[in-house]
């Protein structure tokens, strides 16, 4: 721990039962927020019995560890990666960098087995884990504040859509969706066709090395079938969707796909999608009337890629990120509003 974080007390932070907490001293940071802003990891366990933990980080507001830093606005970030991410994803990094300097505090969550999270969860996330939104909202309600954002990227994209269109309580006053597929199965048929198997072969290849790490409790014969997958398809339909509690691949796929949930949100959004995203096909975009939904804002973009959005650098954005700009500027509105 630096010198400029010696005055943050966590202990604090960390009230209430079946809680774990390590502390980055045990796990060396490898990214510069990190470097940059004191950070400490939190263990939380999931609701539905299986005994999994999700692995947060927490970058608690900077007047609370610096001396002369903007003060709390009261408001904490709640970030979630996408498809094979962690809380060190760039983006998660650069949009929780751009809301620490603008007062908030922040939470980075690692979803089931990725990031630092490896190894502490039977089942893998996927794209309709409501339940686990809602376990890391509650938390950060209890704990930190009860005026809460929360920030979902490419998978957990259509998550977070789909967590907020459905009858619950949702413990956030708006949200924000980056590179969604909101329709899931016109997404998966986008990356098993010729035009996205870069970037099917790379997830594929990732997802089975977990699945031959043995951290999923599967049999034997449901592994070897897993691992022949050729396409993402194949793998939602031997692995995800049973695993999940999923009749079939199919089944998974309609009740998970976020573009089902768009009307029954009922507090502000906004919606971030680029023409060239080689991941998640721009068509359903343009097919969703989206003036019918008065509560979205979007952004649609003609480049950006996937959860890139990056432009030449400037001085007053070095990086280029122009991403957790458009985000915290949504944000800020909200709170001024």
């Amino acid at each position: 721990m630096t010198s400029s974080n010696r005055e943050f007390k966590p202990r604090r932070f960390l009230e209430g039962r079946h809680l774990q907490t390590v502390y980055n001293v045990l796990f060396p940071p490898d990214n510069s927020l990190e470097d940059e802003y004191y950070s400490e990891s939190i263990l939380i366990p999931t609701n539905d019995g299986s005994g999994d933990l999700l692995w947060l980080e927490h970058n608690p507001p900077l007047s609370q560890v610096r001396k002369n830093a903007s003060k709390w606005n009261g408001h904490y970030l709640f970030l979630i990666h996408g498809m094979e991410g962690s809380s060190e994803s760039h983006y998660m990094v650069s949009v929780g960098k751009e809301a620490l300097n603008r007062g908030y505090g922040v939470i980075r969550m690692n979803l089931r087995n990725c990031g630092r999270g490896l190894g502490i969860a039977k089942k893998p996330y996927n794209a309709g884990q409501s339940e686990d939104l809602d376990v890391v909202l509650k938390y950060i309600y209890k704990h930190f504040s009860r005026s809460i954002f929360v920030s979902g990227f490419s998978l957990s994209a259509n998550m977070v859509i789909k967590f907020f269109g459905e009858k619950r309580e949702h413990y956030s006053k708006a949200f924000s969706a980056t590179s969604p597929p909101l329709d899931l199965k016109r997404s998966c048929d986008f990356i098993d066709s010729r035009a996205g198997n870069f970037y099917r072969d790379h997830f594929l290849d990732t997802m089975k090395e977990k699945v031959t790490s043995g951290v999923y409790e599967i049999s034997d014969k449901m592994k070897e079938r897993v691992l022949r997958s050729k396409s993402f398809f194949d793998f939602d339909d031997f692995f995800t969707a049973p695993i999940s509690g999923y009749a079939n691949v199919l089944e998974y796929y309609n009740i998970c796909s976020s573009v089902k949930y768009l009307g029954g949100i009922k507090v502000p959004g906004l919606i971030v999608h680029a023409e060239d995203d080689p991941v998640v096909p721009s068509e359903v975009w343009h097919e969703i009337r989206w003036k019918s939904y008065p509560l979205l804002q979007t952004v649609l973009t003609e480049k950006g890629g996937h959860v890139g959005f990056i432009s030449d650098p400037s001085p007053d954005n070095p990086e280029g990120r122009w991403l957790p700009r458009i985000l915290l500027d949504f944000f800020d509105s909200q709170i001024k509003s």
